[in-house]
């Protein structure tokens, strides 16, 4: 028997969406005047506009759904590859951008799931909208007309609660995702404390933290992975925090706090 999945969605006061921490929520300090909290099957969303677009967004997150489990079901190892796979011609778009970045990233494509979620909704959104966040789990489409701030979460005593960035307006829309070795839900294969990266799509950003999440075992390894991913046209900046050591490059700025 199919298991039948209700949508939850749940208002939140422009001025109270922080959400739960331990899902390592980014706290985007810059709230609009519209948000919702989604949670539909495996995703846990922050959708924050400046425009009321409910009933648009109820159905492309079904919409996202339905495409995906449809490839899962065609092909099992879609789901499951951890390196990346031949794009067939049936194939829809959203899927085929998944294979393509992560062909580009080495990775499977359903590490780039999250970032698909977030873009797939926005491609539908930003039409309406001046301003649009969707957070999925650590992972951010960002499409704003004014800068704002984002808090990254990480659990590092020589980092924690310290690291804010200012996202500018002028380098909107962008992608911004993280990974992590030393904590959630995600599988990597390194041991970072965090990897942000900011990029053109919230897909690209997703198979890149993933992949470059998966070279840092040590402090060393840092400088050495922003060499060999910061010439990658679709990125557009590199956090890196190992231990005691944090590297920078790209569009990454920090704020004071």
């Amino acid at each position: 028997m199919t298991q039948s999945y209700n949508i939850n969605i749940e208002r939140l006061l422009a001025g109270k969406p922080d959400l739960d921490r331990s899902i390592y929520r980014n706290r985007v300090k810059y709230k609009e005047k519209y948000n919702w909290r989604i949670i539909y099957k495996y995703s846990d969303l922050l959708v924050s506009c400046d425009r009321n677009i409910i009933p648009k967004l109820e159905r492309l997150i079904k919409e996202i759904y339905h495409l995906l489990e449809s490839c899962i079901k065609e092909n099992p190892s879609f789901q499951k590859s951890l390196s990346p796979l031949k794009i067939k011609p049936g194939y829809p778009p959203v899927i085929k951008k998944m294979c393509q970045k992560a062909a580009i990233f080495n990775v499977g494509p359903m590490a780039t799931v999250a970032g698909a979620v977030c873009d797939y909704l926005a491609s539908g959104l930003d039409r309406y909208c001046n301003r649009l966040i969707i957070e999925n789990g650590g992972d951010v489409f960002i499409k704003t007309n004014k800068d704002i701030e984002v808090g990254v979460y990480l659990k590092n005593k020589h980092f924690e609660d310290k690291i804010y960035l200012k996202i500018k307006a002028a380098g909107t829309p962008c992608g911004l995702c993280s990974s992590s070795g030393s904590f959630g839900h995600s599988l990597s294969m390194g041991s970072s404390d965090l990897v942000v990266v900011m990029a053109k799509s919230t897909i690209s950003a997703d198979g890149a933290a993933t992949s470059i999440a998966n070279n840092i075992r040590g402090p060393k390894d840092i400088s050495k992975t922003i060499s060999s991913y910061k010439n990658i046209k679709d990125i557009k900046g590199i956090l890196i925090v190992k231990d005691d050591r944090l590297g920078v490059w790209g569009n990454i700025e920090f704020i004071n706090n």
